[in-house]
């Protein structure tokens, strides 16, 4: 297996992938009515806006794995206002009211105002990544490997810091984050659990 620069030919199998681990490395289908959301929300953006931010790991001809990231998360979200969002006006309005146990319509939500995904610490930890890996991949230190990439690149894009959010309960996630100097990161939220490193020494 090797790690490599993002391209566009993988966007299918990101996606693909994306829905297969979107709930704590395991499928999504059974928490949502429309798995794809979880893909227009925390894969498919990252390709269109930041793809010199994306990698991916390939084993026998095939995507295995990726890690996909942000440079300033609030600039981010602002293009995503302007440049994603409207292309599901019609496809997946999103409600006036969001059902917060309902998680189609909190994606929804998402998609449409980003801005709602807002963490804490942006001073410190300004650019945000997302990472997943199918089980065949996982513990060969391929997700060592994509963490370290785009740290690497983030680094080179002058980002002082990076975090992520990870579900409680993924515990073999946050120790792969662990092993690569992350830290655990004060979190307002049950839902998820949040690490950061900085960058650039």
């Amino acid at each position: 297996m090797i790690v490599r620069s993002w391209r566009p030919r993988d966007a299918e199998a990101v996606h693909r992938i994306c829905v297969a681990t979107g709930d704590g490395g395991e499928p999504v289908h059974h928490i949502l009515r429309d798995p794809d959301l979880v893909a227009y929300v925390f894969a498919d953006p990252y390709l269109l806006l930041h793809p010199e931010l994306a990698f991916v790991v390939e084993g026998r001809g095939a995507v295995l794995g990726y890690v996909v990231a942000a440079l300033h998360t609030e600039e981010f979200y602002a293009r995503w206002q302007l440049e994603w969002a409207p292309r599901f006006a019609a496809s997946h309005p999103s409600a006036r009211v969001v059902d917060g146990r309902n998680g189609d319509s909190q994606l929804r939500a998402f998609l449409h105002r980003p801005r709602l995904m807002l963490p804490a610490n942006l001073d410190r930890y300004p650019s945000h990544l997302h990472i997943n890996l199918v089980a065949s991949a996982r513990g060969q230190g391929m997700g060592k490997r994509l963490l370290h990439a785009v740290f690497q690149q983030l680094a080179n894009a002058g980002s002082p810091g990076v975090q992520l959010g990870v579900n409680p309960g993924n515990t073999r996630a946050q120790a792969l984050y662990q092993r690569t100097g992350m830290v655990r990161l004060p979190s307002d939220t049950r839902l998820e659990v949040r690490y950061g490193t900085p960058l650039n020494g």
